[in-house]
């Protein structure tokens, strides 16, 4: 209720009134200083924003594929500590298989779908290049314009994410304002085509003092869709007409359908368990649950304020990401899948074993 009303609500004597009116004060203080000491803890009360123009150079340096806070998933980078982070994430032209059987020439930031995770904290600075190799393999793959989209970052979108030419190298500073998880993409239009192409990944970015609480164990996970047809040859190629349609042939975390079904990940009984979530899309939501325990802590978007308690089911649209904390209640076999189960059969389940 709000203050106003408790007042208007209560007859009392002057000087009761002015006891209540500096408890009421008290309290009002008191919630704003915890306000403002979570706003300060997750980097609110200073924040950059711009940075100067990209620099886009005509020929790319020394082959590279990734470089700095970076790792594939299931992984989660290492933190650098360094109040300026450099970072190299190149576009590649290369082949990918999906499943057994089904393989096919894909766009991709680094060296897989999704690509690397990135991982910085709220107050560094990023100095990043990505290099366009899509021309070294011209005799496969036809060389295309491409960009990033770094949700985590606040910039110029019509200068740091314009799109350049195959063979050159586009470098750009931010910094990190905000906490919590995100995508990236490529935003070269067709945007739908280019992300179906397997152009997504993910930025964890951690408050300047780190994740409060500690956990045993950390995975990264990232759901996405393939929409892929088979070419009279046997061979797949991509499928726009069933992207526009959202009928993918595959639903996965982290590339694969079901690969965590085949490799579980693993987990000891009585540990709590991290996982950095995000739904990359393009098209469907996700509804991330792991069957035998609850998510005791999820902080929406990544962020410790958006903080809710004992869910069963976090739902992610196109975009959107989590992280989600439980406890391994006993020994045993934890499926985390999509609980919309269209999804569980196109390949979005896997496993983790508890000893």
């Amino acid at each position: 209720m709000h203050f106003n009303q408790i007042w208007k609500q209560i007859k009392m004597k002057p000087l009761r009134k002015t006891v209540l009116a500096l408890t009421l004060l008290s309290l009002a203080a008191c919630q704003n200083l915890e306000t403002n000491q979570q706003e300060q803890s997750q980097g609110e009360s200073k924040k950059t924003y711009g940075s100067a123009k990209a620099v886009v150079d005509e020929e790319p340096i020394p082959a590279e594929s990734i470089s700095g806070p970076v790792a594939y998933a299931p992984n989660v980078p290492v933190l650098s500590n360094n109040q300026t982070v450099d970072v190299r994430i190149d576009v590649q032209h290369k082949k990918i298989t999906v499943a057994e059987g089904v393989s096919f020439w894909a766009w991709t930031f680094g060296d897989s779908i999704p690509g690397p995770v990135l991982r910085v904290k709220v107050g560094q600075t990023i100095h990043f290049k990505m290099a366009n190799r899509s021309k070294e393999t011209a005799q496969y793959s036809p060389p295309m314009p491409h960009s990033i989209d770094l949700h985590a970052a606040m910039v110029n979108p019509s200068d740091k994410y314009q799109s350049i030419p195959p063979g050159s190298t586009i470098s750009f500073s931010w910094t990190a304002n905000y906490p919590g998880v995100f995508m990236y993409h490529c935003g070269t239009p067709i945007i739908l085509q280019h992300m179906i192409y397997g152009m997504i990944g993910m930025t964890i970015v951690e408050p300047k003092e780190g994740f409060p609480g500690k956990v045993d164990r950390e995975y990264a996970i990232i759901q996405n869709e393939f929409y892929l047809k088979q070419k009279s040859d046997g061979s797949y190629m991509v499928d726009l007409d069933a992207a526009r349609k959202k009928q993918p042939l595959y639903v996965t975390f982290n590339g694969k359908p079901g690969q965590y079904v085949q490799n579980p990940l693993k987990a000891k009984a009585g540990e709590r368990i991290r996982l950095y979530v995000c739904n990359a899309g393009p098209n469907d939501e996700s509804s991330f649950h792991v069957v035998g325990t609850l998510f005791d802590k999820v902080w929406l978007d990544g962020n410790p304020v958006n903080q809710l308690r004992g869910m069963q089911t976090v739902l992610l649209g196109a975009s959107s990401g989590a992280i989600v904390e439980f406890v391994i209640p006993e020994a045993g076999t934890y499926t985390f899948l999509d609980h919309e189960f269209a999804d569980v059969e196109a390949g979005a389940v896997g496993l983790i074993i508890a000893e």
